[in-house]
């Protein structure tokens, strides 16, 4: 897959907070549930930005999520490190309509891949 078809970091979080929050309720809703939630953003080193989540109710739990922004223009909140059962059974799904992935390399991949 070349770069233009590949998601890359979301640098620039300005304006787009509140849609970065429904799109991790909305994965999170998908994959385990209606969940109480708090967000902490920061930027890593590279000026990617991630989120660190904390779920409170009904579950407890605290996930981590990397920011990317995708070829079609949308959002991609992508839990690190991706559970086994999300990477080969669901994907992610991004608020393009896309889904993404792991492959068993770890690099990311749309959803189902390719065969």
């Amino acid at each position: 897959m070349n770069d233009s078809t590949q998601p890359t970091p979301l640098t620039d979080l300005r304006r787009r907070v509140s849609s970065a929050r429904a799109l991790i309720r909305n994965v999170l809703t998908e994959l385990v549930g209606r969940v109480e939630l708090r967000y902490d953003f920061y930027r890593e080193w590279n000026g990617c930005w991630k989120v660190r989540v904390d779920l409170t109710q009904p579950v407890r739990g605290l996930i981590e999520f990397t920011l990317l922004d995708t070829p079609g223009g949308g959002m991609l909140a992508l839990p690190r490190p991706l559970p086994e059962r999300w990477r080969i059974e669901t994907g992610i799904g991004a608020s393009d309509g896309t889904r993404w992935s792991l492959d068993q390399a770890g690099a990311l991949v749309s959803f189902p891949p390719d065969n």
